[in-house]
């Protein structure tokens, strides 16, 4: 039986990955940022809207436009070299769609996601809830 390399045993399996993976966005879109040329750009945020709001998970979603918008890259920098992101900022998530267009035609994508923490307004909360505040 072949043995897994050390370093890269489990790789690709994680369970918090999978989870936020799988799970859907609630919320409003807040802002859309991005280095992608204009269609492509609004292509990709048509396609993430119309997935959000079918109902589909978050991988379904980035999966929808990697095949449907950001495939346009590959044709129209056919023999060039280009890098570029799209970031879907939601209320409860943030998604980062990244790009890497190598010159000999291959291109490969990338994904970045993660959860928004609500901050308290209040600065001095965290240290008057701290329970080791008054220990010497």
């Amino acid at each position: 039986m072949a043995e897994h390399c050390a370093t890269t045993r489990g790789a690709g399996n994680n369970r918090a990955f999978e989870d936020a993976a799988n799970s859907r966005i609630s919320g409003e879109l807040q802002e859309v940022e991005s280095d992608l040329p204009e269609d492509i750009k609004e292509r990709a945020l048509s396609v993430f809207r119309a997935s959000i709001s079918d109902k589909c998970t978050i991988q379904q979603a980035i999966d929808k436009v990697q095949k449907e918008a950001l495939v346009e890259v590959e044709t129209r920098f056919k023999g060039q070299r280009f890098k570029g992101f799209i970031k879907f900022d939601y209320d409860t998530s943030v998604i980062t769609i990244n790009v890497n267009k190598f010159g000999n035609g291959n291109a490969q994508f990338s994904v970045g996601m993660g959860g928004k923490r609500m901050v308290c307004p209040d600065p001095f909360m965290g240290k008057l809830s701290d329970p080791n505040m008054n220990k010497r």
